[in-house]
């Protein structure tokens, strides 16, 4: 069963070496990794001209509109039955792909397959392992609990249900995700498949008010107007233009108590940002 690995790039040449090492020692037989490139500037596609011409990638160098365009455009040209994203600061586990490909082998009637997932640090130090086990599709409507290279998909449902949100920028992961699992099923496995980069400079942890106001989209298109991200972001979108911080400390505790399991994903207070917040 032929695997195809999309890795959307801008910049991230200080990590890109792991990354390759990580798909190297699957040795898969049947991977294809396409690397889509916006134009890096800080020396990472020598790196991937290198690996190239060594037969380990197809390698592309164009313009696009962000994330989920680059890897759409990946998913256009791949010709693997199993697709995946697997961005330049990750990594895989060994075993990975197979473990995968025996899991689709196993349930022919699975469209998704996600194993457990890790963060770590610059350095590549542990920092939380999130669980497979926590999936359910109740918990995916309100919270997406996943490490997303650890999430492997059919081509063919990716396409059906039109691959990624190229208007998404942050939740794109959960969003897809939440429409393939309307058309069959979800398989959790316990084995650890990824790892991703987690620091101070990633889209999640610098996405701010537009990253919630994205959520807030998603829940709402996908649960109805009662959905409670949705929720949670039109009150705070409220009470961040109030002078008194004290309703925002109530309104915390209330979320703390009223949804820990699952947790809400729009949650804080992002300061001194834009406050265009239309949804």
């Amino acid at each position: 069963m032929k695997i195809s690995i999309i890795t959307p790039s801008l910049n991230q040449a200080v990590f890109a070496t792991e990354m390759l090492s990580s798909l190297d020692v699957q040795k898969y037989p049947d991977l294809e990794h396409i690397v889509y490139d916006a134009g890096s500037t800080d020396g990472v596609i020598d790196i991937w001209r290198k690996a190239e011409t060594e037969g380990k990638l197809k390698l592309f160098v164009e313009p696009d509109r962000g994330q989920s365009d680059a890897i759409n455009k990946g998913m256009r040209v791949a010709t693997g039955e199993i697709v995946g994203w697997l961005n330049s600061d990750d990594v895989l586990l060994p075993e990975a792909l197979r473990t995968v490909v025996e899991e689709f082998s196993t349930n022919p009637n699975a469209v998704v397959v996600i194993g457990t997932g890790g963060k770590m640090d610059l350095k590549g130090n542990p920092i939380k392992i999130v669980p497979s086990n926590r999936f359910t599709i109740d918990r995916l409507k309100s919270a997406f609990e996943i490490i997303q290279p650890a999430m492997f998909f059919r081509r063919d449902a990716y396409w059906k249900v039109g691959g990624l949100d190229e208007s998404l920028h942050y939740a794109m992961d959960w969003d897809l995700l939440l429409k393939l699992s309307k058309i069959g099923r979800v398989v959790a496995i316990p084995q650890h498949l990824a790892n991703i980069r987690y620091y101070e400079e990633t889209k999640t942890n610098t996405g701010g008010w537009k990253r919630m106001r994205e959520i807030a989209r998603i829940g709402r298109c996908h649960n109805g107007p009662l959905d409670r991200n949705h929720f949670s972001f039109q009150i705070r979108d409220l009470l961040s233009k109030q002078p008194f911080r004290l309703p925002r400390s109530l309104f915390d505790h209330l979320c703390w108590n009223l949804f820990k399991d699952p947790p809400l994903m729009v949650q804080g207070w992002a300061e001194g940002e834009d406050k265009n917040r239309e949804i």
